[in-house]
């Protein structure tokens, strides 16, 4: 049972992976050559944060859909859009079509990435969760790192559309290989696909009695994808430019490089600290505490980043905030899966998805807009006070249930 579930883990990842390099390279190639698609420099923001937005109603809607329909014809569902709006991107050479096709993406990523988690808890007990969701979750992180260094090396040799060319192809695969990881016999059926009062006004209600510990892990959430995916992220670059800039200061790594290079270590952070957060999740039982200890590691790196005056500084604090965010991630989503009975499983993981995609819609708003008034420094500083609120919360409520406790 075990190897099998490992397996459908490593399946889905390489579907999600495939399904989305299209998305990962117009991020690697548009902001240098936006004319190579057919859009004027001012549209790109639009173009490239729509998807995130629209998600912010889809993670839900997904979700619901998950639980109502069974995971399987969701995600497939997903997988296929992928596949459109991959194919989209080809065909289009001006900014509305390419517009449309990053709203379908958003749908499609809100299908995918939610059913694939509640996929994963469904198959899981709460004696292996950790290890199971920890599993996947560094295989995504290493899907994602080996889909943004491909688009790079291809958009270089190729150029968009022959890159394109060949993505296109590799999302079809991914939607293959999603049909045969999915065919077994219970494999994405969900739990109680079709339990009664699942849906509409019958999941407001069922909804209700949820345990309100489960809002913690949303603000977490919401918390550390504000601070590390939008404020950290965003502003990066503009930081080590500005460190740069100051006397006495030389860099032997290129500023891009550097940054490239520190972003990297969010995901390599992942795919290494993902599997050891299962593994104390497992072991120990207590979701808040592992959930705890990620929230004040990345405290811990935004107080650095916050007051230091030197690129070394710099560098170790976004190590320990992507350490800090190796650990919460799985626990978080663990913790939620613990709380959640499996018939609102899906909802409940769009829940926090969109909590997620508001904090890092809303990050890069909030860090360039400090940027020009009160400077990194300060935004860095808003980072660490808001991760420190969510420590707080955490010391405030009581942790899930120990994993003996639960199914």
């Amino acid at each position: 049972m075990r190897s099998r579930r490992y397996a459908l883990a490593a399946g889905l990842a390489l579907a999600y992976s495939l399904a989305l390099l299209g998305d990962q390279m117009l991020y690697v190639f548009l902001p240098s050559d936006p004319a190579a698609a057919g859009i004027a420099a001012a549209s790109l923001g639009i173009v490239l944060s729509a998807n995130r937005f629209v998600r912010l109603g889809a993670n839900s809607l997904g979700g619901l859909l998950s639980d109502r329909l069974g995971r399987r014809r969701p995600y497939l569902l997903g997988m296929a859009l992928a596949l459109a709006s991959t194919t989209g991107y080809l065909l289009s050479s001006s900014f509305w079509p390419l517009l449309l096709w990053r709203i379908v993406w958003g749908i499609a990523f809100a299908l995918i990435s939610v059913g694939g988690v509640a996929i994963m808890l469904d198959l899981s007990t709460s004696e292996d969760r950790g290890r199971t969701v920890g599993t996947y979750q560094s295989l995504l992180q290493l899907g994602t790192l080996l889909g943004l260094v491909l688009s790079g090396v291809l958009t270089d040799l190729l150029g968009y559309r022959g890159t394109l060319t060949i993505y296109v192809p590799l999302a079809a695969l991914g939607l293959i290989v999603a049909v045969w990881v999915l065919r077994a016999p219970g494999a994405g059926e969900g739990s109680t696909a079709r339990h009664e009062g699942s849906a509409g006004l019958g999941t407001l209600a069922a909804l209700r009695p949820l345990d309100a510990r489960l809002l913690a892990p949303a603000y977490v959430t919401f918390a550390s994808l504000f601070a590390g995916s939008g404020v950290l992220m965003a502003t990066l670059g503009v930081y080590l430019k500005q460190l740069a800039a100051e006397p006495g200061t030389t860099l032997v790594v290129p500023i891009a490089s550097l940054t490239g290079m520190l972003l990297a270590t969010r995901r390599l952070a992942g795919m290494v600290g993902a599997p050891i957060a299962g593994h104390l999740l497992d072991r120990f039982g207590n979701r808040r505490n592992v959930a705890a200890a990620g929230v004040l590691v990345s405290l811990m790196g935004f107080m650095v980043l916050a007051t230091g005056r030197r690129v070394g500084m710099v560098a170790t604090g976004v190590v320990l905030v992507a350490v800090g965010e190796s650990l919460l991630h799985p626990a978080v989503v663990v913790w939620t899966g613990d709380g959640t009975p499996p018939h609102l499983r899906g909802v409940v993981m769009g829940g926090l998805a969109t909590a997620g995609d508001l904090g890092a819609a809303l990050g890069p708003l909030v860090g360039y807009a400090l940027l020009e008034t009160a400077g990194l420094r300060a935004a860095y500083a808003l980072c660490a006070a808001l991760t420190l609120s969510a420590l707080l919360l955490l010391a405030s409520v009581r942790s899930a249930a120990p994993p003996a406790q639960r199914a």
